[in-house]
């Protein structure tokens, strides 16, 4: 029997090859290499992959694997081959995938994906969900293993939680390309994906909402800092957030200096591009329910200025503006899921250089709330403006106050990328949020927020206050602790997010190397969590 391996050959081509080694037709069968088989150019029509699950329970001794019920299903569609061929291969265990082509028509391809055992629920002392985590993975694993044959969609089926599974794959197979030239072959357009053989349409719906809100701020801290300035960035906010009738008002820094904002005017003067105030207003509710207000860091590049940072550190500080990327994505995610609440975003918008007008050591700047800081590292900007947009939120009457914004390097240290650090006045805001971190799979973690820090940035005999301590560590707490100072009365919670900010793609499956985008589903699942409680 004659096997043909190469390209897909032409009707001409086949029968001369047949009489040249005289052998009848029905001896000849042409083997076509899977990847040829399915490449869009020579099978458009079949261009579509499903994404299956196996379990994979290692402390049991017969039958320890088994195909979810949606595997089993199919499997039944083509007669038991998709089982047969499992079998053949080392059953995939968490996060991993096998991957069979032409089983039936419709498909082109068939990735199962390990979900590990079968037996996993909420982890107190993890505090995870890990069957959600387990689904997300292995979701994200299978979509991921199919996206190199260049699909149209991709077929996923829910794993027992449609809105887990959408994030998963959704977060997978995004990736930053907007700068290559479409000729570029590294290039692979998005497939379009959709639920398999699961009627939970909502949650499908629910689940990509999030993730593609958590891929808008990963791609905004993706974006070079020479193209996204606090111009651009108030000119991307106008363009994709009015369409959803969510207000935007760009505040330049005269509107600034006129309430007495001191750091951000000091910070936005250090460099040629012009620092900008966006706001933005989302009324889900009735106009005299009181808001959320999210304040988010927006330093679209940070050397440090006068503190220069190292070089290794300046390759990510274009993602300094993480947590106005953050804000703006779940507002406008807030905005589709038509979330019943009013929320008010205030991004103060910079860019942070070394040069002659630049925060010096030792400068002092007023706020509002007529407080005198002493600045004793101009590389702590981030925390001046945070300071300064606390105080401008209480003419607001907020219902509580978050803010976000990676803010010091030393949490890297502390916590890795497993969490970000939450500093709160309020005990139930905690729990909220720590319960939304547990679903979502991108906890935090409470730090200290006492009376020892406050000592450390009041310890100042020139000002009231000081950006930071004298100490050497301890920076994440001292900055929370300074923030603290203009909280004030409100219920208020503070996300240091500069240690989640970016990771190398091993911590998390379903996220590539890159700018991460949290906790941005985490904040959106602490609205849902709330309103579920009637608490907003």
């Amino acid at each position: 029997m004659l096997l043909l391996r190469h390209n897909i050959v032409s009707h001409r081509k086949y029968v001369r090859l047949i009489s040249q080694f005289k052998l009848p037709v029905s001896d000849c069968i042409p083997f076509i290499p899977p990847r040829k088989l399915h490449d869009p150019k020579a099978c458009a029509i079949r261009n579509r992959g499903l994404v299956l699950g196996v379990y994979y329970n290692e402390h049991v001794a017969i039958d320890p694997a088994i195909l979810t019920a949606s595997g089993q299903k199919y499997d039944k569609e083509v007669s038991g081959k998709l089982w047969s061929m499992l079998k053949l291969t080392p059953i995939p265990k968490l996060g991993e995938t096998r991957v069979f082509y032409d089983l039936d028509p419709k498909y082109a391809y068939v990735a199962v994906a390990g979900l590990g055992s079968e037996c996993v629920t909420f982890n107190k002392i993890e505090q995870l969900d890990e069957t959600k985590e387990a689904i997300r993975i292995a979701a994200a694993a299978g979509a991921r293993a199919l996206r190199g044959f260049h699909p149209k969609e991709i077929d996923v089926e829910s794993f027992g939680n449609a809105e887990a599974a959408a994030e998963g794959a959704n977060l997978a197979v995004w990736e930053f390309n907007k700068y290559r030239s479409h000729a570029n072959q590294k290039v692979i357009p998005n497939p379009n994906l959709l639920l398999y053989d699961d009627c939970d349409e909502d949650g499908w719906k629910i689940g990509t909402l999030k993730a593609e809100a958590q891929n808008l701020a990963r791609h905004l801290q993706e974006m070079p800092a020479n193209i996204l300035n606090p111009t651009k960035f108030a000119k991307i906010a106008v363009d994709i957030l009015c369409e959803l009738d969510i207000n935007v008002e760009v505040k330049t820094k005269g509107w600034a200096a006129g309430r007495e904002m001191g750091g951000f005017v000091s910070v936005g003067k250090s460099s040629v591009q012009p620092p900008l105030l966006v706001e933005l207003s989302y009324y889900g509710a009735d106009e005299y329910t009181r808001p959320i207000i999210m304040i988010g860091k927006g330093v679209t590049f940070d050397s440090g200025s006068l503190d220069l940072q190292s070089p290794k550190d300046l390759r990510y500080m274009k993602g300094d503006m993480a947590g106005a990327a953050c804000v703006l994505a779940i507002i406008r995610a807030a905005a589709r899921l038509k979330l019943p609440v009013n929320i008010r975003g205030i991004l103060p918008m910079c860019e942070l250089m070394p040069n002659g007008r630049s925060p010096k050591f030792g400068d002092l700047i007023y706020n509002a709330n007529d407080k005198s800081i002493l600045i004793r590292m101009p590389s702590r900007e981030g925390r001046l403006l945070i300071a300064d947009s606390l105080v401008y939120a209480r003419n607001y009457w907020p219902k509580f106050i978050i803010d976000i914004g990676t803010m010091s390097k030393e949490l890297l240290h502390y916590l890795g990328g497993a969490a970000c650090a939450c500093y709160t006045n309020s005990d139930e805001l905690f729990r909220y949020i720590e319960l939304a971190s547990a679903h979502t799979g991108d906890r935090v973690w409470r730090m200290p927020l006492w009376k020892f820090y406050e000592d450390r940035v009041n310890n100042c005999e020139t000002a009231d206050v000081a950006n930071t301590g004298l100490e050497r560590y301890g920076d994440s707490a001292n900055c929370a602790a300074f923030l603290k100072q203009f909280a004030s009365d409100s219920q208020w919670m503070h996300l240091d997010t500069y240690n989640v900010g970016y990771t190398l793609g091993t911590d998390f499956p379903y996220l590539a190397r890159g700018m991460t985008g949290r906790p941005t589903r985490t904040v959106i699942e602490l609205l849902h969590q709330m309103i579920a409680s009637s608490k907003l």
